[in-house]
């Protein structure tokens, strides 16, 4: 993304914190379910009956058969997270309780037909608006706190999180308290060159790690002494902390956000599915582990550049453009091959293997070009059935074996064709 595109900021309140989910279709299979009775439990059992279907929150990744049994907890689950849509949805105004029926609004009638007639990219970005006038423009607070957080890289942001393992340093030797803040040291020393290295200045860190360690010690965790052994089972507990706490520093003193690490992931993950930032736990990069972010839109008066598409217009008539790079133009097709090939170049050089992670190969390309999932399939699709460009791709629904655990993860597979599609070779012609 060129750099003169940079947003420019505006002073604006926190934006008010967001209901425990992200999947907006959410909001869809609500509004079917009201479609299908106003009957509060009807519309939970169609709820539930369509989350499976859809493969939404703990089932993305695995389809439960019709005789699975549902535990407490899990029925508990669903019916926390029923009753967040249902609340969500009624404060946009697309239901309405009526003497404790459930009704649809005609806003709400309107939704539905725009996810069944134009799609879930659309519809997802209907929703945008509504949340945006709802809850102080979140989506504007993200973006703009993006770019003045890191604005020589365009916005980008990183978390790292770094086992031990990931550090070099196995569990097994980690038994005493001058272990533990030995583990704490190379993790301090590591986040200071990834600071350098993605953000571009120095800085020191040992203030900080210091105070994680003396937190630690306070609340029992770490023993005084350094020659003491510290409870082994304590052993995630301690190295969950020291990531809440630097993501929690990264977060808010680093990227002077004021809004929790959850809401930041509540609205950041809801904005990848507009198409307006992409965030992700799976970067590729042996160098780096962690999280990154970065905005895929800007928010500015004006922009005369093509591939950003005037999408919303602020009261204080500020525009926020989408990156939309035209399928049909082919020097973006071009870009889109040169890039996919890189990609792929860069993930098999880190698997060692003809056939490579689709997902990882996506997240390269995403970063290269700027462009949402959504467009990257679409980019996907079209350079597989055109011999024009001169590749060709060969498409697996197979995983991987380092990928056949059932995993509740973040991202989107790949749609190519229908069918989801796991790994990708590629040749150049």
């Amino acid at each position: 993304m060129v750099n003169n595109l940079n947003a420019t900021s505006k002073s604006q309140s926190v934006p008010q914190a967001p209901r425990k989910f992200y999947f907006l279709e959410y909001f869809y299979i609500l509004l079917k379910s009201v479609s299908v009775s106003p009957q509060t439990e009807k519309i939970f059992d169609q709820f539930l009956s369509l989350k499976h279907q859809y493969r939404l929150g703990e089932s993305k990744y695995k389809k439960l058969t019709e005789d699975s049994s549902r535990s407490i907890s899990q029925m508990s689950r669903y019916r926390y997270t029923f009753e967040q849509v249902l609340s969500e949805t009624t404060d946009y105004k697309l239901i309405i309780d009526i003497n404790g029926e459930i009704i649809l609004t005609e806003e709400g009638e309107k939704s539905i037909r725009k996810y069944e007639e134009q799609g879930s990219v659309v519809f997802n970005q209907y929703l945008f608006q509504l949340m945006e006038e709802k809850h102080q423009e979140p989506f504007r607070y993200l973006i703009e706190t993006c770019y003045r957080a890191n604005p020589t890289k365009s916005g980008l942001l990183i978390f790292p999180i770094y086992s031990a393992h990931r550090l070099g340093i196995e569990r097994d030797s980690i038994k005493t308290s001058k272990d533990m803040k030995g583990y704490f040291y190379t993790l301090k020393t590591r986040l200071e060159e990834d600071i350098q290295k993605h953000l571009g200045y120095k800085i020191s860190l040992k203030e900080k790690s210091d105070d994680l360690i003396r937190k630690l010690t306070e609340d029992g965790l770490l023993p005084r002494e350094d020659s003491q052994l510290f409870d082994s089972a304590k052993y995630n507990v301690i190295l969950g902390r020291g990531r809440d706490f630097w993501l929690k520093y990264f977060l808010q003193e680093l990227y002077r956000y004021q809004i929790s690490l959850d809401s930041f992931e509540i609205w950041a993950y809801r904005g990848k599915q507009m198409g307006l930032l992409h965030i992700t736990e799976f970067y590729p990069d042996p160098y780096f582990n962690g999280r990154v972010a970065y905005p895929i839109s800007v928010i500015k008066s004006v922009s005369n550049s093509e591939s950003f598409q005037r999408f919303y217009e602020y009261s204080d008539k500020m525009k926020l453009y989408l990156h939309q790079p035209s399928l049909e133009d082919e020097s973006n097709q071009e870009q889109f091959v040169q890039s996919l090939h890189q990609a792929y170049l860069d993930v098999r050089q880190l698997a060692r293997t003809y056939f490579v992670s689709l997902p990882n190969v996506r997240e390269r390309v995403c970063y290269s070009m700027k462009i949402p999932e959504y467009l990257f399939d679409k980019f996907l699709a079209h350079a597989y059935h055109n011999r024009h460009l001169r590749i060709r791709i060969s498409l697996e629904v197979d995983k991987l074996p380092d990928e056949t655990k059932v995993m509740y993860l973040r991202r989107e597979p790949v749609m190519v064709d229908g069918k989801y599609r796991n790994i990708i070779a590629i040749d150049l012609v």
